[in-house]
């Protein structure tokens, strides 16, 4: 990078920017900056448009500077939007828990389902993990391909488990309306 000398002296505040960035997509900018403004991307050539004419350097300058606070802004926006997301995910899991606490205070038998499934499966894997961690020496060639099958599906299984009671889709919205719709008496709002 012959540019970046040159353009930390132009300005010393994108250093950070044009470090950090693992793409290569600040230099990229910052040339083509160079390209528009001064007419040249070669570092020599942009040192000499620079030391010709103050104000195509004050330009030059003032469009990476935008150009960095840009970047910077974009980048804290895709932040916010992740921490959104993960605000929302948390938010579905307490739904979800909330949801059987509800149905368990209503005296519903629904609200047995989860855990009793949820019990099922991981006892399941447990007997999955049972068969591989100690095998009968004598089973069939056939059963270690069947167990190897199980392992499979266990996983899948205690998966589904910790999604329900550690997180949930956002799709379980839908499923907290209608059971809350279930729930509500009729005419009692």
């Amino acid at each position: 990078m012959p540019l970046l000398p040159l353009l930390l002296g132009l300005a010393p505040t994108v250093a950070s920017w044009l470090m950090g960035d693992k793409t290569g997509a600040a230099v990229e900018k910052v040339t083509g900056i160079a390209r528009d403004i001064l007419g040249t991307t070669d570092a020599d050539g942009i040192e000499r448009a620079v030391a010709a004419d103050p104000n195509l350097a004050l330009q030059f300058k003032i469009a990476v500077l935008q150009a960095e606070a840009d970047a910077r802004a974009h980048t804290e926006r895709l932040r916010q939007q992740d921490l959104d997301e993960m605000k929302a995910q948390l938010a579905d899991v307490g739904n979800a828990r909330a949801q059987t606490m509800e149905l368990a205070k209503a005296g519903s038998s629904i609200a047995w389902g989860a855990p009793a499934v949820s019990v099922m499966s991981l006892g399941l894997a447990g007997a999955v993990a049972y068969l591989v961690l100690f095998p009968d020496v004598n089973q069939a060639k056939w059963t270690e391909t069947v167990v190897t099958m199980l392992v499979g599906a266990a996983i899948n299984w205690v998966g589904m488990v910790q999604s329900y009671w550690l997180g949930s889709s956002s799709g379980s919205a839908a499923k907290d309306v209608t059971l809350r719709q279930a729930l509500t008496p009729k005419g009692g709002g």
